[in-house]
């Protein structure tokens, strides 16, 4: 049976992750820049817009790239699969180094785009305000990932309707956004959350490295979470032998 190659599939997870960093990141200063001309306050319309554009992303790489290499584009969800024995864990590293790399090019593709300005108004780096505790700041990561996580899982189950993987992923992303956005910017994907931060490092953007830990700490624990969740909750069991005296009831009542 022919197969993509290491390379390739690496390659598949680095474009996967940079289009996503580019249009679902890059909508946030697009938005900004929009919303700043013409002097028209931040509102949910436009966290429903970003929301969409992560969706919209999301779905289109799922099917285009879900057949090369799964399309993880996302540390903590490769890690999950790899906990659950349905990924190697020899590939991890690879796979979250390609990640990462994509991240970052698409970051540096928003200022491609859209100019240094993007920069200063944060490349989509995901942060969350200083009245908000760092206990609140995990939750809400663990809780966005955990939910995204758990739905990955439902859909690559093989008794899952076939064909609905990309919008129903998206679909989640695009839920979990409309809550956790305000709370932390719902990173959800540690590629995501370094990419623009480190790029933003080039540019002398502001960059709150102390806020790592609970963007960290949220994803990946909240990915381990959402993964065993659906494992648990999916879980079936042998059909027992049906008695024989119920066996015969039946075989009457059909007759």
């Amino acid at each position: 049976m022919e197969s993509n190659t290491q390379a390739q599939r690496w390659l598949a997870e680095a474009l996967g992750t940079g289009f996503l960093v580019f249009i679902g990141a890059g909508s946030i200063p697009a938005t900004l820049i929009l919303g700043n001309a013409n002097k028209v306050p931040f509102s949910m319309a436009d966290l429903g817009m970003i929301s969409f554009a992560f969706m919209l992303v999301i779905v289109g790489m799922v099917y285009a790239l879900g057949h090369i290499s799964g399309c993880h584009i996302n540390p903590a969800v490769t890690v999950a699969l790899a906990a659950t024995g349905k990924f190697a864990w020899k590939d991890v590293p690879g796979y979250i180094a390609a990640q990462v790399v994509g991240a970052i090019a698409g970051a540096l593709a928003i200022v491609g785009t859209l100019g240094r300005t993007a920069a200063d108004l944060g490349l989509g780096m995901t942060t969350y305000g200083d009245t908000t505790p760092f206990a609140r700041a995990t939750f809400g990561e663990f809780i966005g990932t955990a939910l995204l996580v758990f739905v990955i899982f439902g859909v690559i189950d093989g008794r899952a309707a076939a064909g609905w993987a990309g919008l129903t992923i998206g679909a989640i992303v695009f839920a979990v956004i409309i809550v956790v956005g305000p709370a932390t910017g719902a990173s959800l994907n540690p590629a995501r959350y370094v990419g623009p931060m480190l790029t933003g490092e080039l540019f002398d953007a502001t960059v709150k490295w102390s806020q790592l830990p609970a963007y960290f700490i949220g994803e990946f624990v909240g990915a381990l979470a959402g993964a065993f969740a659906y494992i648990t909750a999916a879980r079936t069991r042998p059909a027992t032998n049906v008695p024989a005296q119920s066996s015969r009831v039946n075989e009457e009542v059909t007759a």
